[in-house]
């Protein structure tokens, strides 16, 4: 029988992360395995992830990182820019009276500028990006997973000699998908509903960002792949240092696109910090743990703290 152990505090989750004993859990495996099961072919997702550093391990992870971190580096002035453009309708937004959804208004339209930013030229569909982040969400229904499915299929099919870099690019923007829109959301609540009715420009802003939506992910060793063992990424146990080495993972897996995701958090936060409007209030609306079905059949709870609305009033 599968079995999870936790390890719950800063010590253990750091040894764990930085073991060599220990690998990331393969979600391609799962796929191969359900595919088998129902007659259905996930070649294309299963291409997708095997491309992703954050599955891979051995020499096949460091050929990936060092071909992901080249990617991330080369985009990342473009990035800046982008971000630096698109902060200035933030004014705009955050008008006296104003009543605002940050996460649909504001959140997931940033992410969607360094995403595009970060395609080097590549088209990649809004929808195409976001139904892959959907492939790591117990929540996603078969019929869904199978839609997505075809979509990657199609995107491969469109440059088959291209398929490794396309492949990579379309990586990084589905694996920084849902940890920056939840972490920026969660993190603009804890700012707004800390200083409810204190001027923006008057607000002690966290360098970092205050709230990870990923507070936890998991490894396994080679010889016993039912054995997970869970490592805790951001606690209210931890230390504020160790919550911000842990919050982007240790180890030879660490998130590559945590650069870009401290940039955009201190330049939203000195975005903010310039503004002398004052939040009324900050209502959080997060996504409700769904029960075990029969579809989960990646076996897997969802590891994220998923928002579905940050509604902010502005004082007039």
């Amino acid at each position: 029988m599968p079995s999870i152990e936790l390890a719950s505090t800063f010590a253990e989750s750091r040894q764990i992360l930085k073991s060599d004993g220990l690998r990331p859990v393969s979600i391609s495996d799962r796929y191969r395995a359900i595919g088998e099961h129902l007659g259905e072919d996930f070649s294309p997702i299963i291409r997708l992830l095997d491309m992703l550093p954050v599955f891979a391990s051995g020499p096949l992870h460091a050929e990936l990182r060092r071909a992901m971190a080249k990617h991330l580096a080369a985009v990342r002035p473009r990035q800046l820019l982008a971000m630096q453009q698109f902060l200035n309708t933030l004014p705009s937004l955050l008008m006296p009276g104003a009543q605002i959804d940050l996460l649909e208004s504001f959140v997931r339209p940033l992410w969607q500028t360094i995403s595009d930013a970060g395609s080097a030229g590549l088209s990649l569909p809004p929808a195409l990006v976001s139904g892959c982040a959907e492939l790591f969400d117990s929540q996603c229904r078969l019929r869904r997973r199978i839609e997505v499915n075809e979509a990657i299929r199609e995107f491969i099919a469109t440059d088959p000699e291209a398929t490794r870099q396309r492949l990579i690019v379309l990586g990084q923007s589905v694996l920084g998908t849902r940890p920056f829109i939840g972490s920026m959301t969660l993190s603009l609540h804890a700012v707004f509903s800390r200083n409810v009715g204190k001027p923006l420009h008057m607000i002690p802003y966290p360098a970092r960002f205050a709230v990870s939506s990923l507070p936890a992910t998991d490894r396994v060793a080679a010889q016993t792949p039912e054995h997970t063992i869970r490592c805790v990424l951001h606690s209210d146990r931890f230390s504020a240092a160790e919550n911000d080495e842990a919050m982007y993972g240790m180890g030879e897996h660490a998130c590559l696109s945590r650069a870009i995701a401290n940039d955009a958090w201190t330049m939203v936060t000195a975005r903010l910090a310039g503004l002398t409007i004052a939040g009324r209030s900050s209502s959080l609306v997060l996504r409700k743990p769904a029960p075990v079905s029969d579809e989960d059949f990646l076996n897997m709870a969802d590891p994220f703290t998923t928002p579905q609305s940050l509604k902010v009033e502005i004082e007039d």
